[in-house]
């Protein structure tokens, strides 16, 4: 995280140099001519790295669990009310979860969950080049894998609808967009009671304290289509 936070803030600074002493498009000189007063309008494509784990009480019941290194992707539209507030609503493929260490067979194996996720984004402009991301996020399981086993989102255990919170940063130069953010899940990730499996073999124990939640942070490079 530290290093995604130095290079955002390293192209903050170039993009501002650049936007002030070449006259490059700034984060407030978007879409000249639209019908709103504010620049900051558009749509485009993005995508980039996730690194997904959990959080919780409930995490203790997963043996060695680590880090899941995975990627989301997807489309954005913003829309801008002034030169600073805009909203920003995106459509993600976003896949989640952790590695964890199977009971059964002492293997350390991905626990992948794949989400169309829906953030809803109130953006701030900080400065022409800088800008802030807050807002909420629903989102839909739509498959989900433990190991080498496709597993049934119905009858797995897993809740399918999750809602939860993001925030994060974002630098701007021209058309590109490179940012870092955090999302995190409000809602508990299994439901009560659940049996537990991990590459087809079940887990000495059930879902006996439920909270545990999805926990993202996002590193993703944009690019905008139409201004």
């Amino acid at each position: 995280m530290k290093h995604a936070l130095l290079l955002l803030a390293s192209l903050a600074a170039t993009g501002t140099a650049h936007a002030q002493v070449k006259g490059l498009p700034s984060a407030s000189d978007y879409s000249e001519g639209q019908s709103t007063t504010s620049r900051n309008t558009g749509f485009g494509i993005k995508g980039g790295l996730s690194y997904s784990d959990l959080q919780g009480s409930g995490t203790s019941i997963f043996a060695n669990r680590d880090q899941l290194k995975t990627f989301h992707a997807g489309l954005y539209g913003q829309y801008g009310f002034t030169h600073f507030a805009s909203v920003q609503v995106e459509a993600l493929y976003s896949r989640k979860g952790f590695q964890s260490t199977a009971t059964a067979t002492g293997n350390q194996q991905d626990n992948r969950l794949d989400y169309l996720a829906v953030p809803v984004l109130f953006v701030g402009n900080i400065t022409e080049t800088l800008s802030f991301h807050l807002g909420p996020q629903v989102s839909v399981l739509t498959s989900a894998r433990s190991g080498n086993t496709d597993l049934d989102v119905s009858q797995s255990g897993y809740h399918r609808f999750d809602f939860g919170g993001v925030a994060g940063a974002e630098a701007r130069l021209g058309p590109a967009r490179l940012g870092v953010r955090y999302d995190l899940s409000f809602a508990n990730l299994y439901k009560d009671g659940a049996a537990l499996t991990y590459n087809g073999q079940p887990l000495s124990s059930l879902v006996t304290d439920a909270n545990i939640r999805n926990s993202v942070l996002q590193v993703y490079l944009g690019i905008g289509i139409a201004h």
